[in-house]
């Protein structure tokens, strides 16, 4: 039987010098490599344990549960390519790359409704940061003749595409003024903003849906692929990589049930896209994201 004070020790012992204690029966290692990764190691150095991957509040990414105690890998630092999902890509990138060392591999995203295949690739690379011109892509493949393949990358407990804020702000407006006029909704102002009660929403357009899934670099040549990704993801078979999703997205007509689009419209006071009302935010959210608390209009 473990103590808080042995797993301390033993978790020391295999290089996870900085440790956070959480409460007596649960601790976090503070690492800035790959979060995953780092679980998936404790979990094999740890007799009895088991690696629970399911997101939750504490972690989006799962954690290590042994002897009624559960540890949990947290960002030492949470700027650059430890944050906000970015870790996801590069556990992607960095396998691609490391195999592509020796020469080019076949690629295969293996998902549970289509494939995804890019033949002779050379090279992955992050490009999230540029998302200049309504950009999408997480990562870009380049093959052995120079083509690009731009590929976005969704989390399994994603519940959004995008930040709306500047994209659908002027409709939101029309749509808060319809809801307010059809008394299915009713702004309360605080002041400085405003507060919608209660949340809205209604159902993208088959050209929103298709702008605010694809962008202007997915379209044709790229893609959208859903996994939450771990070393257990990634199969080398000779010289092609296959790579596990859940889901696989080249057309509209895989953007469907619980990911279909809807622009929901909530409160966040910190936001003021919205000039008239300030406040009040818009997200396209997955369908999922539409709870039994938020009011679907229609156009």
């Amino acid at each position: 039987m473990y103590t808080l004070q042995s797993l301390e020790l033993l978790l020391k012992s295999l290089g996870f010098d900085k440790l956070k204690s959480i409460s007596s029966k649960k601790i976090a290692v503070l690492v800035n490599s790959n979060r995953v990764k780092a679980l998936e190691d404790i979990q094999k150095a740890l007799k009895g344990s088991r690696y629970d991957s399911t997101p939750s509040s504490e972690s989006s990414i799962g954690k290590v549960i042994v002897d009624g105690f559960a540890i949990l890998a947290k960002p030492a630092s949470k700027q650059g390519a430890a944050s906000a999902g970015v870790e996801n890509e590069l556990i992607v990138v960095n396998t691609i790359n490391n195999i592509a060392k020796t020469g080019p591999v076949n690629v295969v995203f293996k998902g549970k409704n289509k494939d995804f295949v890019v033949m002779g690739c050379v090279e992955a690379r992050s490009v999230g940061a540029d998302t200049t011109g309504r950009k999408k892509a997480d990562i870009q493949l380049r093959d052995v003749k120079n083509n690009y393949y731009p590929i976005s990358i969704k989390k399994d407990d994603a519940e959004t595409w995008e930040s709306a804020d500047s994209y659908f702000s002027a409709e939101a407006k029309k749509i808060i003024q319809k809801a307010i006029n059809e008394k299915k909704a009713k702004l309360i102002s605080e002041n400085t903003y405003f507060k919608i009660e209660p949340n809205i929403a209604v159902k993208a357009t088959e050209q929103e849906k298709k702008e605010v899934v694809f962008g202007s670099d997915l379209e044709n040549k790229g893609c959208i692929i859903t996994k939450t990704f771990s070393s257990s993801s990634f199969k080398q078979e000779e010289d092609t990589l296959i790579i596990e999703c859940t889901h696989i997205i080249t057309a509209l007509t895989d953007v469907k049930d619980d990911k279909d689009v809807y622009f929901l419209i909530r409160n966040d006071k910190t936001r003021k896209s919205i000039k008239e009302y300030p406040g009040i935010r818009v997200l396209a959210a997955y369908k999922k994201r539409i709870n039994q608390n938020v009011v679907i209009l229609s156009r």
